[in-house]
């Protein structure tokens, strides 16, 4: 009965707005990216390549979580060599991410619109062995219907926010009916597992795993590799890189402002600017042509490599901002001076980079929680405390290489998050019927 009024809801709605989705879907190309296939239309090679084969499906919602999944995707791949990984997310990055940038992903699609009719379609075609979803992506119809199909379904490095949390608790109702559904949470802190438990997931499903994006694979940077980056950007490495990462619309004109004014004292300063998302990319380029800042877009500078006074470089391209992160010598990370939720700090710390960011962490809380504990990353309030803390780097190498170090110790000793995982992830395997007839079969 809850889930017929769920879905009669979720139909109200869509007739409703009906006219302003469709509005959105035809000025907006990042919601048409993949439309078809989240209304369970999958191309007919792609339903010829997935027929009876029974892959583990992993689901990840946007670039963040992709990258993540990297060192899960390679354990499934070691203990199950002959299982393909069905890769799923939901942003238009998140997909060009997960097809250009996570190796061990046999397959790549856009997540299913959470309609009853349309996932029952999309598992019919795929009919995954398992399903594995990060940070509690939670989706009624979906589960259920995995339920329905005698699918296990786990969630890994799963996290709640004390948003969610609130929003959660108020229609507790409902989703401990959802929760039901799934077979096993690892949670990424003892908080998150008791968040879920009192949202309704039994505790005898629930562990403490941690948060997988500790175990980043630490990237090996060549030095021709590097010099490689600084040719294609048309700077020196004599030049200091200040990198202001997937910034948020009202965080650019901080950034804009932080550098005018460490500028002033660092002439050699080189601002690389990097908005979050990519059709925010003119409307960067138009404040910072009302700065009076000069600057060039990556595109136009991998076209015209002899622009001058390359102050500010917006990198409107897409897969290059995590190596860029190597030959920084001070980094922000966005989404955290405005209400969003911050992204994830570990991308510079993995290179030993300094790491600033706004007061709005949420979703990155324990992992920003603990970097500050270890002095490991500075947390500023505002513009102000911004500017300063930025000169105190600037002005101090041997102060920028101690944080740095420090942050890279904090993810090597925090790292494990998948080995957790992935225990939990053959205890469900091992218990899949489906698994073990379809290993018999292979035999």
């Amino acid at each position: 009965m809850i889930y017929f009024f769920y879905n009669i809801l979720l139909i109200f709605f869509i007739i409703l707005f009906a006219p302003l989705i469709g509005l959105v879907l035809l000025l907006r190309k990042k919601y048409r990216c993949g439309f078809f296939q989240k209304c369970g239309l999958m191309p007919k090679e792609m339903r010829a390549v997935l027929s009876d084969k029974n892959p583990i499906w992993i689901h990840a919602v946007s670039v963040g979580e992709v990258m993540a999944t990297a060192p899960l995707i390679r354990e499934i791949k070691k203990t199950y060599p002959d299982i393909p990984i069905l890769l799923s997310t939901v942003t238009e990055t998140g997909n060009f991410t997960a097809r250009h940038n996570t190796r061990g992903a046999d397959h790549v699609i856009y997540f299913p619109f959470d309609l009853n009719f349309i996932v029952a379609k999309m598992i019919r075609t795929v009919h995954p062995v398992l399903f594995v979803t990060l940070e509690t992506e939670l989706w009624p119809n979906f589960s259920r219907c995995l339920r329905l199909n005698h699918i296990p379904s786990m969630v890994v490095s799963g996290r709640i926010s004390s948003e969610s949390f609130k929003s959660y608790r108020f229609f507790r109702f409902f989703f401990k009916k959802v929760l039901t559904n799934i077979d096993c949470f690892c949670m990424q802190t003892r908080t998150d597992a008791e968040r879920i438990i009192s949202i309704g997931a039994a505790p005898e499903k629930v562990t403490v795993a941690g948060n997988i994006k500790f175990d980043l694979q630490i990237p090996a940077i060549t030095d021709d590799e590097k010099k490689d980056l600084y040719k294609n950007l048309h700077i020196s490495n004599r030049q200091t890189i200040f990198i202001a990462g997937s910034t948020h619309r009202g965080e650019e004109e901080i950034i804009i402002r932080v550098f005018s004014q460490l500028r002033g004292k660092k002439a050699n300063l080189v601002l690389l600017l990097a908005p979050r998302h990519p059709e925010r990319f003119d409307e960067t380029a138009d404040l910072l042509k009302k700065s009076g800042l000069p600057f060039v877009r990556k595109t136009d500078l991998a076209a015209s490599p002899a622009i001058a006074d390359k102050s500010v470089i917006l990198l409107d391209t897409i897969g290059e901002l995590a190596k860029s992160y190597s030959i920084a010598d001070i980094v922000f990370i966005g989404g955290s001076m405005v209400p969003v939720g911050g992204h994830n700090v570990l991308e510079p710390a993995v290179f030993s980079k300094p790491v600033i960011y706004g007061p709005y962490m949420d979703n990155f809380r324990e992992m920003s929680k603990l970097l500050q504990e270890k002095k490991a990353a500075i947390q500023v309030r505002d513009t102000g405390e911004f500017i300063r803390q930025a000169r105190a780097l600037l002005a101090d190498r041997a102060l920028r290489q101690k944080i740095g170090e420090t942050a890279f110790a904090v993810i090597r000793e925090n790292s494990g998050a998948v080995d957790k995982s992935m225990e939990a992830l053959i205890k469900l395997m091992g218990n899949n019927q489906k698994f073990k007839d379809q290993s018999s079969n292979d035999k």
